[in-house]
């Protein structure tokens, strides 16, 4: 069971308190202007791409899914690292943009039944011609996977008019209106991290509906800024800590 001290609460209550309704939040505005700079830019991100692609070796559906044998990955150099994946159908002139930790293993599921982009599958299926370029991280000017990823889709326009279901992923971090803000997402990740009931939030969903009775519970002033932050808050850190988080009652 959590636990805040009624000075922890006071302080929370404190800090909740300053919360306008209509007031937008800096996470909006961050989103907005990176949105239009990324839009703006994609030009120049396409080409640098296009520079990077030409760079380096294309490979075939055929390749990709030859390397799930460990000799053909040994006789082909293979490598698989971080970056993202550009996946071009030759006959329709339309990508699919993907990231992973390991671009060879995520890229050659889109190629096998019910494994990936069901419409890509369905186009290999039906005999038109793919090539697939591979770009590392590391190689790129970006930070992390979401930025070089949104960039790039950006870039080929592959949401609007290829076969990207979903656009990129604009912030990896929710932006708070202050760092007390952000203190008390921390202070109450902290209490509620290790809970049985924090391991069945699987979901925004389920996240929303969690936080919005643990707000009613703490008696903490409606604040939907701080509410999305910690929904991002308790996302990210599930993410991060999915393999070894250990709960308990």
């Amino acid at each position: 069971m959590y636990i805040l001290t009624e000075d922890e609460l006071k302080w929370i209550r404190e800090v909740l308190r300053d919360y306008e309704f209509g007031e937008i939040s800096p996470s909006y505005f961050y989103k907005k202007k990176t949105e239009f700079e990324r839009n703006r830019d994609r030009g120049k991100v396409r080409k640098e791409l296009d520079t990077l692609r030409n760079k380096m070796r294309k490979y075939t559906p055929e390749e990709l899914l030859s390397y799930g044998n460990k000799s053909d990955r040994d006789i082909h150099d293979y490598e698989n690292f971080s970056g993202i994946y550009i996946i071009y159908n030759c006959n329709l002139n339309e990508y699919y943009i993907g990231q992973a930790v390991k671009v060879f293993d995520r890229a050659r599921k889109h190629f096998l039944a019910n494994a990936g982009n069901e419409d890509v599958f369905k186009d290999f299926s039906l005999g038109d011609t793919f090539s697939i370029s591979f770009i590392p991280l590391n190689i790129t000017s970006y930070s992390t996977l979401n930025e070089l990823e949104d960039n790039a889709i950006r870039a080929y326009d592959s949401f609007h008019n290829g076969y990207n279901k979903m656009p990129g992923n604009v912030m990896d971090k929710y932006i708070f209106k202050n760092d007390d803000y952000e203190k008390a997402a921390n202070l109450i990740l902290d209490k509620i991290k290790e809970t049985v009931l924090f391991a069945s939030l699987t979901n925004d969903r389920k996240r929303m509906k969690y936080t919005r009775s643990l707000f009613t519970e703490l008696e903490l002033p409606e604040n939907i800024h701080f509410r999305l932050g910690l929904v991002k808050t308790i996302k990210a850190y599930q993410k991060a800590n999915k393999a070894n988080i250990r709960y308990k009652e």
